[in-house]
């Protein structure tokens, strides 16, 4: 049992050679020389975990995808939200290649002569690959076509399918996720390492809630479905949540907000769901260590973040009447003393323990600097670092083991309160306090948005519950990854769109040599000379991708999405 263990940590987590298991490739397997015991299911269902997202080395070891939206800028402009793409040469057969296999194993699982209940957590798995797959696709291309099996070169109709509605497929997601959770066996018997039932119900609030507010606030646009019925998609949310919330299931909040993503062994943090493992000796390792206490790499967090935090007292915070008087460092540590403690677990300040083994505190970012040492903003990142790595304050190429969360419990609150709110106008008080309860903050509060200095602009107006509801998600949440699906599901590119992303304000006594472009409260201004009228995104073309030109060639019963 100990070596199997070690051979599927380091299959699903490893760049797995093809011959690591006595396994013959997706496009050799016979229908009748494969597919006979649980161990065949097994063996083929675990070669899909690697392609889920994870961290990487050196300039990609921070792997949570930050760079397309308004928590965090690189040291270029943004071609997505600057409408700087171009349409999208070739095909997209790579994008299908993973569904196709999984297809393979719900054409053929049923072969399998082992009795059900031993293989049934594999078919489970199979269903929630597919669905994994599927919600890239419709959140990348919108309507696509739904392929429930195998098509070979002579498939003939089937490869010429024309899209589906997204809601269609969505629905079809759900369905797969329905039919995961009926089968997969709970965290407790495989672990976090491994998909299951918790994971499998904390997709479902992900996907129903995302294609909720999706079809409610692109309703009447040329992005959304004509009949779409968002409240069904905000009830599968809520139902989903509270099932997790209520049942026997292994979940929890962990106790400290800023540990929680710099550990290493992330198997007994109740509140990540399914995460993906790291270990330098079996050679699977990653560098986000290095680039949160190394080489920030051009990342900087914006302005447009940090002014999201309430003050300790859960009130909102004048940061621009703070940034008249107060620059730089000074500017750092005043802001942590005062503001959600989630603040100072984000972002860098003033004699922050670096490294521990190294001895090395944080000085002052690295705003004057170049390349792989620029933080173009002031802010940087700090969280999922972890002082006491083996990997913090040092160079790249592999140094540390940082997990990778795939899914986690705080998620699923945040998805329950804005279903919720969204279905019934009810606030869940409970779920969300739970989170503000781990930090030391008080209980959430309502604050009319007159009294928000830094008031947030979605382009259409929203209650001050809602308002509340996705603050707190925003700051929760941050640089996780899921602020580009939330601007994009919500129809808000008001949010940047004619704007410039800013960072703190640059005190020129910390750095004599310096002179980085301003803007007139003196907050420094990256990309003023770069965007003088702000970000360019196409509202009626960039929500979707384009469709790959080759295959509206190929299939003429394929249309091209709006604006491209």
């Amino acid at each position: 049992m100990k070596k199997l263990k070690i051979v599927i940590l380091f299959f699903i987590f490893c760049a797995c050679k093809n011959d690591f298991l006595d396994r013959p490739p997706l496009d050799q397997i016979g229908i009748d020389s494969y597919w006979k015991t649980a161990k065949d299911l097994e063996n083929y269902v675990i070669q899909f975990y690697p392609t889920f997202p994870s961290h990487s080395l050196w300039q990609f070891g921070y792997g949570y995808s930050i760079k397309n939206a308004d928590n965090a800028i690189e040291g270029t402009p943004n071609p997505i939200l600057n409408g700087e793409r171009g349409v999208t040469g070739g095909r997209w057969t790579s994008e299908w290649s993973n569904i196709r296999g999984v297809n393979i194993f719900l054409d053929n699982y049923q072969k399998c002569k082992d009795n059900f209940d031993i293989y049934k957590h594999f078919l489970g798995e199979a269903y929630f690959f597919r669905a994994w797959y599927y919600f890239e696709l419709i959140k990348k291309y919108g309507d696509v076509p739904w392929v429930s099996t195998e098509l070979l070169p002579t498939s003939g109709e089937e490869l010429m399918r024309p899209r589906e509605p997204r809601t269609v497929v969505v629905d079809s997601i759900l369905a797969d996720l329905d039919h995961a959770i009926e089968v997969l066996s709970l965290r407790s018997k495989y672990g976090n390492n491994r998909i299951s039932k918790e994971a499998a119900l904390a997709f479902k609030t992900r996907v129903a809630l995302y294609e909720g507010t999706w079809q409610k606030y692109h309703a009447g646009t040329v992005f959304g479905t004509q009949g779409a019925n968002a409240g069904k998609y905000f009830q599968a949310c809520v139902n989903a949540a509270e099932t997790l919330m209520s049942g026997n299931y292994q979940v929890g909040v962990y106790n400290d907000y800023y540990k929680l993503f710099g550990l290493d062994n992330m198997s007994s943090a109740n509140e990540i769901l399914l995460y993906r493992a790291y270990n330098i000796k079996d050679g699977v390792s990653n560098d986000v260590q290095y680039q949160t206490t190394f080489q920030p790499f051009e990342i900087g967090v914006t302005w447009s973040l940090i002014s999201n935090y309430l003050d300790k007292n859960g009130e909102p915070y004048d940061y621009s009447e703070l940034a008249l008087t107060t620059k730089g460092n000074a500017f750092l540590t005043k802001v942590a003393q005062d503001v959600d403690p989630r603040f100072h677990a984000t972002v860098w300040t003033p004699e922050d323990v670096v490294s521990v083994g190294r001895g090395q505190f944080f000085g002052k970012p690295s705003v004057d600097q170049v390349g792989a040492w620029l933080n173009p903003t002031g802010f940087q990142l700090k969280k999922c670092s972890n002082p006491n790595s083996s990997g913090a304050g040092s160079t790249g190429g592999g140094n540390s083991e940082t997990g990778y969360i795939l899914f986690r419990y705080g998620e699923v609150l945040l998805n329950y309160a804005e279903a919720l709110y969204e279905l019934n106008g009810d606030v869940a008080n409970n779920a969300l306090n739970q989170l503000r309860t781990r930090v030391g903050m008080p209980g959430f509060v309502v604050h009319p948005q007159s009294s928000d200095p830094n008031l947030i602009d979605y382009g259409y107006p929203i209650s001050n519950e809602l308002y509340e509801i996705r603050r707190e998600r925003r700051v929760e949440l941050a640089l996780e990854g899921f602020r580009e699906d939330d601007y994009k599901r919500w129809a808000a590119h008001t949010l940047f769109k004619g704007k410039r992303p800013k960072g703190y304000p640059f005190d020129q006594n910390e750095f004599p040599a310096y002179n980085p472009p301003l803007d007139e409260k003196g907050l420094i201004d990256y990309f003023k000379n770069f965007l003088p009228n702000g970000y360019q995104f196409k509202e009626n073309r960039d929500y979707l991708s384009s469709i790959p030109a080759e295959e509206l060639n190929l299939n003429p019963n394929l249309t091209q999405n709006p604006g491209w």
